[in-house]
C-alpha cells in the first residue's frame, strides 16, 4: 500500500491505473484525445529496452543499413499504441527526417507479416503495454 506522506507517487499510480484500465476500450485512431489513455513514450522505451535487454541509448542509435529491432519496435509501438505524428516521433528518437520514422514503421509492419517470433515478441510487448502489471 502506497504511503499518503508521497502524495505525488500515489497521484502518478492512480492516472496510471486509470489509463490502463479504459485505454483498450476507449482507443480509437479517429479520435486524438483517446492517446492520452495511452502509455506515456518513457513508458514504452522502457518497456522495450527491458524486454530487449539494451539500454535507451541503443533505441537513439542508426546504423545506415541495419535492422535494429529494438529502436524500430519501439518506434512503431509509439505510433500504433499513441497514434503519434511522425514529426512527433523522429523529436522523441533524434531523427531529423520523417521518412526515417515512417521507413521504420513500415519496414516493421513488413517483418511482422513474414516473422512470426517477431510478430509473437512485439504483440507481447503491446500486451504489456496495455495492461496493469508492467511494473
Amino acid at each position: 500500500m502506497i504511503a499518503w506522506s508521497d502524495p505525488k507517487r500515489y497521484s502518478e499510480r492512480f492516472i496510471d491505473r486509470v489509463k490502463e484500465r479504459f485505454f483498450r476500450r476507449k482507443s480509437h485512431e479517429e479520435i486524438p484525445e483517446s492517446r492520452a489513455l495511452a502509455s506515456d513514450r518513457e513508458k514504452i522505451k522502457q518497456v522495450v529496452c527491458k524486454a530487449y535487454q539494451v539500454g535507451e541509448e541503443d533505441l537513439l542509435k542508426s546504423k545506415r543499413g541495419e535492422f535494429n529491432e529494438p529502436r524500430n519496435v519501439s518506434i512503431y509501438l509509439t505510433r500504433r499504441l499513441r497514434g503519434d505524428g511522425l514529426g512527433e516521433i523522429c523529436k522523441e528518437f533524434h531523427m531529423k527526417r520523417y521518412s526515417t520514422a515512417s521507413s521504420a514503421i513500415e519496414r516493421v509492419k513488413a517483418q511482422i507479416s513474414k516473422d512470426r517470433q517477431l510478430r509473437k515478441r512485439v504483440e507481447k510487448l503491446r500486451l504489456i503495454l496495455t495492461k496493469r502489471d508492467y511494473d
